[in-house]
């Protein structure tokens, strides 16, 4: 297994196991599954798979860079899900791998300048609304990167970088699959 299928693998497992509550779906369900990429589009990938018996498809992408100082660190991503049966039509979900501080947030910087705070639990940061939502999604699909800084519990701080090439492609395929 190549270095980027388990780094989706762990982006799934990660999705199926922090899925919007009444989904009660675990990571190994998950990866018990059949593989969910639909298509690579540059940086992006598009995936479609069913979670607790939910349909839930996503764009998702690993870090081109990642900084700080850590000796230990589980793998890192950036979803963007549609649930069709929840009406939820572009969640953003940042993977820290680590769990982040107790009451912090991990913060979205654009290249544009751009900035969005994301409540962060366990290992997971998420926007705080859907408003929210759909402001960084409009974002995702105007700029070229995107860093997020989070703090781990131990208070490691860690600025990762992603590439948005290919996340406007890799959206639309995922939104279609879902029928949204």
């Amino acid at each position: 297994m190549s270095a980027s299928d388990r780094r989706l693998l762990a982006a799934l497992a990660c999705l199926a196991a922090c899925a919007p509550a009444g989904v009660g779906a675990t990571a190994a369900r998950a990866q018990e599954g059949p593989k969910s990429l639909i298509a690579k589009f540059q940086d992006w990938e598009a995936h479609k798979t069913r979670v607790g018996g939910v349909t839930v498809c996503y764009a998702a992408a690993v870090p081109k860079k990642s900084r700080g100082k850590y000796r230990r660190r589980g793998e890192t991503s950036l979803l963007i899900s549609i649930w069709p049966e929840r009406k939820l039509r572009g969640q953003v979900e940042v993977r820290a791998g680590y769990r982040y501080k107790d009451g912090s947030v991990a913060t979205l910087r654009f290249n544009n300048g751009a900035q969005f705070k994301l409540r962060a639990e366990g290992d997971g940061a998420w926007a705080r609304n859907e408003a929210a939502d759909r402001k960084i999604v409009r974002q995702l699909s105007d700029r070229a990167q995107l860093t997020v800084t989070g703090r781990s519990w131990r208070g490691t701080l860690t600025v990762d970088t992603y590439s948005l090439t290919g996340f406007r492609a890799a959206f639309a395929r995922a939104r279609t699959a879902c029928g949204m």
